[in-house]
C-alpha cells in the first residue's frame, strides 16, 4: 500500500543513543503542534501542555510513551515513537480520497462520548494506526496516537467503528 500523504517512518537505529533520537522526534512534534497549529474541521487543534517533564509537554509523551502516567517513569514505544510524523498528517488528510492512493480503503473516522465530550478516533486500518482527538467548544484536543499492535484492539476498534455507522444509518 502506498498513501502519497503518509510521510516516512522516523526510525531509532541506535537504542543507546536514545536521547539524540528523542530531541529529534521532540522537535518534529515541536514544529507540527506548538510552533504551528492543524486544523481538524475548521477548528484549531490543541495539545494537553502541562504538567511539563523535562521541558516537553504533556503531549508529547502520550504520543511516544505506552501507557504512560504523569509523575511515572515512562516506557517509550518504538512504534509511536518512529510514527511522529503521521500524527498531523493523519490530522490534515482524514477525509483523504482513497482513490488517488494505491489499495487504500482511507481513513476510518468516528466518534464515541467520553465524559461529557466526545472523542474522535482516526483509524487507518491498513497501517495499524489510531489518532484520538477531542472536541472542545473552541478547539480540538490530540489525546493520544498509537500503533495498534494486538489483533484484540483492531477487532475492538473495528468493531466500534461499525457500530458506530450502524447507529448513523437508523
Amino acid at each position: 500500500m502506498e498513501c502519497k500523504w503518509l510521510p516516512e517512518l522516523i526510525p531509532c537505529t541506535n537504542w543507546a543513543e536514545f536521547s539524540t533520537y528523542e530531541q529529534l522526534i521532540y522537535s518534529i512534534f515541536k514544529r507540527d503542534f506548538i510552533d504551528s497549529c492543524p486544523s481538524f474541521e475548521s477548528k484549531p487543534v490543541n495539545i494537553r501542555r502541562e504538567p511539563k517533564v523535562d521541558n516537553r509537554e504533556q503531549a508529547f509523551f502520550h504520543v511516544t510513551s505506552r501507557e504512560y502516567k504523569a509523575g511515572e517513569e515512562r516506557m517509550p514505544d518504538n512504534k509511536r515513537c518512529e510514527r511522529i510524523k503521521w500524527i498531523r498528517a493523519f490530522i490534515e488528510h482524514y477525509d483523504c480520497d482513497p482513490c488517488l492512493c494505491e489499495s487504500c480503503e482511507g481513513i476510518k473516522v468516528w466518534e464515541e462520548p467520553k465524559g461529557n465530550n466526545h472523542r474522535i478516533l482516526l483509524y487507518f486500518e491498513e497501517e495499524d494506526y489510531v489518532v484520538v482527538l477531542e472536541r472542545r467548544d473552541r478547539y480540538v484536543l490530540l489525546i493520544t496516537a498509537y500503533y495498534v499492535d494486538y489483533s484484540h484492539t483492531k477487532k475492538n476498534l473495528l468493531k466500534r467503528y461499525n457500530q458506530y455507522n450502524k447507529t448513523r444509518r437508523t
